[in-house]
């Protein structure tokens, strides 16, 4: 029987983070925090490790808004 994992919410090192792309990126923080919300999401229903979800999400933010 596989083991469930256990889900992770954005926390404070989540917030810092977004905080930084929002800034970095010269977008408002709450676009930020929901595109970020959107990838950490996605790829948390999908993964086996969670403990780099964070850096993995906030590139795929990264990227998504330096496409604009």
């Amino acid at each position: 029987m596989a083991a469930l994992i256990p889900t992770k919410a954005p926390g404070k090192n989540d917030r810092a983070a977004t905080e930084a792309i929002a800034k970095e990126t010269d977008t408002s923080l709450d676009v930020v925090q929901k595109i970020y919300e959107e990838e950490f999401s996605s790829l948390q229903s999908d993964a086996k490790i969670t403990q780099y979800l964070g850096v993995l999400a906030s590139r795929r933010v990264r990227m998504k808004l330096s496409k604009h």
